[in-house]
């Protein structure tokens, strides 16, 4: 029930506010359709044989719709634990929820599926507005089988953010370096372009963010492709998963440990 009160929270004060919900999904379809619009230009054209023949997707408006939508989802857990524990420094709050009958971890992750929450709000309406303005063809059937990857998507997108928990713990201050990082990963997990295009430096750097291989998994299902031929991208999904998990609860059960000892500061 603690959980569902942190989330029940967050909720009510982001739509407590109208003009900030309607703000934020014009600030959604603005970068969509910019984005678009540019690769089209770029590209010559709605259908890309180069692209095609890179990624097996042709349709840039369908490439970009996919990569553009999973991104901000990504980035959604990031910046509720980036914002959230500085909102709650701020506002004098954090050592009061500390002192709450509530795990820190538990407090965190409720503030974090609250902002999925809210973004799935957000993104479904900016997703439907893209399929609906560049005519993208979809079915009852791609999106019943998106779901399960979704889920482990979310699961994985989830633990990779908690380690910015831990790191706003121990420095308070990390919105610009996340803010950074986020759009960097924009380029490096292949959300508007194809990662073939990029050295292999980054692309094996791109290979250890979930974000990449959610983005794979969503575009090969809307390609037609079954489960089994892309195996390789759900066991890495999978294994990430696990991995982030697990380095992101050590790192944040460290920096607990840390701030109890030397004081969790403030604004």
């Amino acid at each position: 029930m603690s959980l569902l009160a942190v989330i029940e929270k967050e909720l009510r004060m982001f739509f407590r506010y109208p003009l900030r919900v309607v703000s934020s999904v014009v600030v959604g379809i603005v970068f969509l359709v910019q984005f678009i619009f540019f690769g089209q230009a770029v590209l010559g054209g709605r259908y890309s044989q180069m692209l095609a023949a890179t990624t097996g997707m042709g349709d840039y408006p369908t490439y970009a719709l996919i990569g553009y939508i999973l991104w901000w989802l990504f980035a959604s857990p990031i910046d509720a634990y980036v914002w959230g524990v500085r909102r709650e420094l701020q506002r004098g709050t954090l050592e009061v929820n500390v002192l709450a009958p509530i795990s820190m971890i538990k407090f965190l992750v409720g503030l974090a599926l609250g902002w999925i929450v809210i973004d799935n709000v957000l993104m479904g309406v900016v997703f439907v507005f893209g399929v609906v303005l560049f005519k993208i063809p979809l079915s009852a059937a791609v999106l019943l089988k998106s779901f399960p990857i979704l889920v482990l998507a979310f699961l994985a997108f989830l633990g990779f953010g908690m380690i910015f928990a831990g790191i706003v713990m121990l420095v308070k201050h990390i919105g610009p370096l996340a803010q950074i990082f986020e759009f960097g990963v924009m380029f490096i997990a292949g959300v508007f372009f194809p990662t073939s295009v990029m050295p292999r430096a980054v692309q094996a750097f791109g290979s250890v963010i979930p974000l990449t291989h959610a983005i794979s998994l969503v575009r090969g299902i809307f390609m037609g492709k079954s489960y089994f031929e892309m195996i390789s991208s759900l066991r890495a999904l999978l294994v990430l998963t696990v991995a982030y998990w697990f380095i992101s609860y050590t790192l944040f059960k460290y920096s607990e440990k840390l701030t109890r000892v030397v004081g969790y500061g403030g604004y």
